[in-house]
C-alpha cells in the first residue's frame, strides 16, 4: 500500500525564508524541475506580496527572539505508485483523479490542524512525483512564535506523522512504521539527497538503529519496511532528473547555435549599417571647412558639387580631391550619394506614358482565328469570346495579340505571338510592364464569384488549351500565365485561393513552387496543347461563355 510522506523544516532567518520562496514559487531556475509544467498555488493567491511579508504580517508586532524560528516548512506527498499505480517508474506522470484526491485531502488537513497560521500553499507537478509545500507560521493558542510548543520532541512529530496519515487514509495511503526510531530527515538534506548521483546516495540518516534483542533478519525486514517509500520517491527523482540533464544538454547545443546566429545577424547588421552609411553623404560642413570656407557658410549643396563650384573642378578632379582629403570611404560617401540624388532627380522629371497596347487590325483577324483553331485546336467559341473582350486580336503584322492584365483587369502589357510557327513563341511588346500584370483568364461562375481554383501554366497558348481540357468548369477557375522564373507572383492573391496548381514542367515549376509551397504540382506529359490536338473532339465540343 503507498505511504503519505510528510516532512518539515525549520526557517530561522528571513534570508532562508527568501531563499525557500525562490525555490518553491520558481523566481530561480530548479535543476531537477521542467520549466514547461506549471505549479499550483493552493492557500493564496498570485498576487500575495512576498512569503516574508505574509510571515511578517502574521508575526505582527511581538518581538521576536534572536533563536526564534520564524516559519516552518512541510512538504507533503506520496509514494509514486499511489500517483501511477499501473508504471510507478513513470517520473512526472499522475493519474488526474488521484492527484485530485491527494490535494483536496492535504487541503482540507492543512486547513483544520493549523487554520489560517498556513500562509501559503504550493503544488509542484514539475517534479517526478507531485507534493506541496505549505508554509507555516509556528504561533501558539496565546499568538506567540512557539515552534517548540508545535514540534518540539519526538512526541510532537509522531503526532504529526498521525494526524497526517490519519487524514490521507480516506484516499488510500497509510503511514510508515510507527515506533521507528530513524532519524527525521529534514526537507533540504532530502532534496539534497535525490539531487545526487544514486550510487554515492548517502542512506545513514535513513537507516533504523537496532533494538535489544532484535535478530538479523528481523532488523532487516524492518529497514526494507522503512526505507521503501523513500527510495521508490528518490529513485524516480533521480530518473526525472537525469531526464532534465538531457533537456539541459539540447538546451546547451541550442544556446550555441542561437548564439551563431546571433553571430550572424550581427554580422548583417553591421553590412547593412556600412551601406546605410555609403547612402548618406559626407556631411557637407565638414568638407567646407576643408575648403577653407568660413563657419557663416552654411552648404546647400552636396559635398561633391561643394567641391565642383568651389574649387571649378570637374566630376573626376572632385573625386579625387575628396580621396585625398577624406579617404577611400569618404569619396565614395560623397559620390554615393551624388549619383544617387541625380538618378532619382532625373527619374522624377521624366513622365512615362501609360502603356499603350498594339494597334488593332481586323484586317488580319482571320489570319490569327484560323491559326488558333485550326492549327492549335482551340474551340472556336473560345476564341470569339476572347476576341471579343480584346484579349486576343491581330495586329498590323499578322501576329497574334495576347493582352496582359493586372488582377484588377487594367490592361499592363501584350505578347505577339508569330502565326507561321507552331512554338509557343511570345515575344514582349515594347513599353509593356512586365511585372505588373499577365495574361490571364477565367472560366465557370459568374464574373463576382470568388475563384476557387488557379491553374498556373508557363504561356497563353497552354493556358488556352487546359481550359478547353478541363471543360466543364463547376466553379470558378483562373488560368494564369507565368512565363518565367524571374516573372513576378501575385502570391498574396495565390495564397488565398483555396487549390493552386502549378500546371507546368518540373523546372519551370520549381520557381513556382518556392514561394506556394502549397501548390500541388500537375505535369504534363507533353505540352498542354500536343494533348488537346490529340484529343479532337474537345475542340468541337462547345465551351461556356467566358467571363472576363
Amino acid at each position: 500500500m503507498p505511504f503519505a510522506i510528510c516532512r518539515i523544516q525549520k526557517i530561522k532567518d528571513w534570508g532562508s525564508l527568501n531563499g525557500n520562496e525562490s525555490h518553491t514559487a520558481r523566481i530561480k531556475d530548479i535543476p531537477n524541475a521542467n520549466p514547461n509544467v506549471d505549479n499550483l498555488r493552493l492557500i493564496g493567491t498570485p498576487d500575495d506580496p512576498s512569503l516574508a511579508t505574509l510571515v511578517k504580517n502574521k508575526i505582527g508586532e511581538q518581538k521576536i527572539r534572536s533563536n526564534a524560528v520564524l516559519a516552518v516548512e512541510l512538504l507533503l506527498s506520496a509514494s509514486p505508485d499511489f500517483f501511477r499505480p499501473d508504471d510507478p517508474s513513470k517520473a512526472s506522470y499522475y493519474l488526474p483523479e488521484r492527484l485530485e484526491d491527494f490535494q483536496q485531502a492535504t487541503r482540507c488537513w492543512l486547513n483544520q490542524t493549523f487554520g489560517d497560521r498556513i500562509v501559503r500553499a504550493e503544488l509542484h507537478l514539475d517534479e517526478s512525483t507531485p507534493h506541496i509545500h505549505a508554509y507555516l507560521v509556528p504561533l501558539d493558542e496565546y499568538g506567540k512564535l512557539n515552534c517548540r510548543g508545535l514540534f518540539g520532541g519526538y512526541e510532537k512529530l509522531y503526532q504529526l506523522q498521525d494526524s497526517y496519515a490519519a487524514a490521507m487514509a480516506s484516499v488510500g495511503l497509510e503511514r510508515g512504521i510507527k515506533g521507528s526510531r530513524a532519524k527525521h530527515t529534514k526537507i533540504n538534506k532530502y532534496y539534497a539527497a535525490v539531487n545526487q548521483s544514486f550510487e554515492t546516495l548517502n542512506l545513514e540518516s535513513f537507516f533504523p538503529q537496532t533494538q535489544v534483542g532484535e535478530s538479523s533478519e528481523s532488523y532487516r525486514q524492518r529497514t526494507i519496511e522503512l526505507l521503501r517509500p523513500q527510495l521508490e520517491m528518490i529513485n524516480h527523482q533521480l530518473a526525472d532528473r537525469t531526464r532534465l540533464l538531457r533537456q539541459k544538454t539540447q538546451l546547451e547545443q541550442t544556446a550555441i547555435n542561437s548564439e551563431k546566429l546571433r553571430q550572424q545577424l550581427e554580422r548583417e547588421l553591421h553590412s547593412r549599417l556600412q551601406q546605410t552609411k555609403q547612402l548618406q553623404d559626407l556631411p557637407p560642413v565638414q568638407v567646407a571647412y576643408e575648403l577653407g570656407l568660413n563657419h557663416s557658410h552654411q552648404p546647400h549643396v552636396d559635398a561633391l558639387d561643394l567641391v565642383m563650384q568651389i574649387n571649378q573642378y570637374t566630376f573626376d578632379q572632385a573625386s579625387a580631391w575628396l580621396y585625398e582629403r577624406f579617404g577611400t570611404e569618404g569619396m565614395l560617401q560623397a559620390v554615393i550619394h551624388h549619383a544617387r540624388t541625380q538618378a532619382l532627380n532625373i527619374a522624377q522629371s521624366i513622365c512615362f506614358q501609360p502603356f499603350v497596347p498594339p494597334q488593332q487590325n481586323a484586317a488580319h483577324w482571320s489570319e490569327v482565328e484560323h491559326y488558333l483553331t485550326l492549327k492549335r485546336c482551340l474551340p472556336q467559341k473560345l476564341v470569339q469570346a476572347l476576341y471579343k473582350h480584346r484579349l486576343v486580336y491581330a495586329d498590323s503584322f499578322g501576329n497574334g495579340v495576347f493582352t496582359a492584365r493586372n488582377l484588377a483587369l487594367e490592361v499592363t502589357g501584350a505578347y505577339l505571338h508569330p502565326t507561321n510557327i507552331n512554338e509557343n513563341v511570345f515575344n514582349l511588346y515594347s513599353t509593356s510592364r512586365r511585372s505588373q500584370g499577365w495574361f490571364h483568364i477565367s472560366m465557370g461562375g459568374t464574373k463576382d464569384s470568388p475563384t476557387k481554383t488557379a491553374i498556373v501554366v508557363s504561356s497563353p497558348i497552354e493556358a488556352l488549351s487546359l481550359a478547353t481540357l478541363n471543360v466543364p468548369h463547376n466553379h470558378r477557375t483562373l488560368y494564369l500565365t507565368i512565363d518565367s522564373e524571374y516573372a513576378k507572383i501575385p502570391v498574396e492573391f495565390l495564397q488565398n485561393v483555396p487549390t493552386v496548381v502549378i500546371a507546368m514542367p518540373t523546372t519551370a515549376a520549381r520557381s513556382v513552387k518556392k514561394v506556394l509551397p502549397q501548390a500541388i504540382h500537375l505535369k504534363p506529359n507533353t505540352t498542354w496543347n500536343e494533348q488537346l490536338k490529340n484529343q479532337n473532339f474537345y475542340h468541337q465540343k462547345p465551351v461556356e461563355e467566358m467571363e472576363r
